[in-house]
């Protein structure tokens, strides 16, 4: 799984989990602060109204009224203010909001009794107004943000499980897509654009289609080509080494011809190693069937075969496979695969050392010879070493034909740091 995947259906939860939170928040500081807002008005207006009737008061008789309220109170400008403002008010003179003692709450207003009247001097006074029983908002505010958490609660929760069946029904055309392109695995997947609905996610579906089709186009062209070729070249090979074959049992046959028709029985026994394994390869899509084979047998035919194959090299090889050891396997794949690899060891190593052991269902096979002479995966195709003369398709060939009969092939350097190291799993 590639680093940092995401579940698109959780995302979508979690936007609209964050979305109904955030209004939440936005939702209730706003209830909060029209509530204060609303509150603090009705006060300064019952505020306003005191002013008022005691402004009207002294202009018509030189004194102050009775407060309109039993809450409310004016001060003339040498009388002391109830201790709960008086220092605070002092020290903040354009402060009108006041937090008394056991819970008192104030708000004040000061003006000027002799307001439009310039030839009188001014008369400053101050209207206080105690509101503690009068609050509406403070008092429960504790209460309002325990409801509104809890609504905000039941509605994340009501639209997250809503969310969740809205992302369900939408990303369910998706996920059966992906299931389709998936469960192929190995082969490419046919997909029914009319299973789909006819959306983004049928566009999707389409073009897909499109684009698998086109692939199976090429794979069918290349799989009938590769066949077709090996088909027809087996005959004249085949007769390129009877006649090389032909020739060389004549004894009057000239002592330098010797080397060039074991060099042409070598070419052709190398060119129907590679049809074989080309036409193994057009036919994995198909599948391959496996049947329980003696391992030991197939090991001795690939070194018998790389021993005629290169007859200069004075390879040592030491096999440890118990002769009753069977594997469930392609026999065909298996066969080819043994000959490249044996093959590389006798092609490369020269006098060195092949050994060859089985246990615990694996096969190694490990040499002394120059190891890889290239960084990076062997197995890539056309990798090869400077002083190499084969093409570099072996090992890629041997990879993808373990691949279709299911079996395990890795390779690295030998303990020791010397030599190549193979190893297959069944």
């Amino acid at each position: 799984m590639r680093p940092g995947r995401h579940s698109l259906r959780g995302r979508i939860v979690v936007t609209i989990i964050g979305s109904v939170i955030a209004t939440s928040l936005i939702f209730g500081l706003a209830a909060f602060t029209i509530a204060y807002t609303m509150e603090d008005r009705l006060f300064q207006r019952a505020l306003a109204e005191e002013v008022a009737h005691q402004k009207t008061s002294w202009q018509r008789t030189g004194a102050l009224a009775a407060p309109k309220s039993t809450n409310s109170a004016v001060y003339r400008g040498g009388q002391l203010l109830p201790p709960d403002i008086g220092r605070e008010l002092a020290e903040n003179p354009g402060q009108t909001e006041f937090f008394g003692r056991q819970g008192r709450h104030y708000h004040i207003q000061r003006f000027n009794l002799n307001e439009g009247r310039p030839d009188i001097g001014p008369a400053p006074a101050v209207a206080v107004i105690e509101v503690s029983r009068d609050l509406l908002v403070r008092p429960y505010r504790d209460s309002i943000i325990t409801l509104l958490v809890g609504m905000s609660l039941c509605i994340a929760i009501l639209m997250a499980l809503f969310g969740w069946w809205l992302a369900y029904r939408a990303m369910k055309p998706l996920s059966d897509l992906a299931r389709d392109v998936s469960k192929a695995e190995s082969t490419i997947p046919i997909i029914d654009p009319t299973n789909y609905p006819a959306n983004e996610i049928g566009t999707l579906a389409e073009t897909l289609e499109q684009a698998f089709a086109r692939i199976r186009g090429f794979v069918d062209r290349e799989r009938i080509f590769t066949r077709d070729a090996s088909h027809e070249l087996r005959t004249p090979l085949a007769v390129i080494r009877g006649a090389a074959e032909v020739i060389a049992l004549n004894r009057d046959l000239p002592s330098d011809f010797a080397e060039p028709l074991r060099r042409i029985e070598t070419a052709t026994t190398d060119m129907t190693l590679a049809l074989d394994q080309l036409l193994a390869l057009a036919r994995e899509s198909d599948g391959v069937a496996k049947e329980m084979v003696l391992l030991r047998p197939m090991m001795d035919k690939a070194i018998d075969w790389a021993k005629v194959r290169y007859p200069k090299s004075a390879i040592a090889v030491s096999t440890k496979i118990d002769d009753r050891i069977a594997v469930l396997v392609h026999p065909t794949s298996l066969q080819l695969v043994l000959n490249n690899l044996i093959g590389n060891c006798f092609q490369h190593v020269g006098t060195g050392q092949l050994m060859v052991d089985f246990e615990d269902g694996c096969l190694s096979i490990s040499d002394d010879g120059p190891g890889f002479e290239t960084d990076g995966d062997p197995f890539t195709a056309f990798t090869k070493g400077e002083n190499s003369s084969s093409s570099g398709l072996g090992l890629d060939i041997s990879r993808r034909l373990c691949a279709a009969a299911a079996i395990g092939l890795s390779a690295g350097e030998t303990k020791n740091g010397q030599g190549a190291h193979f190893r297959i799993t069944f």
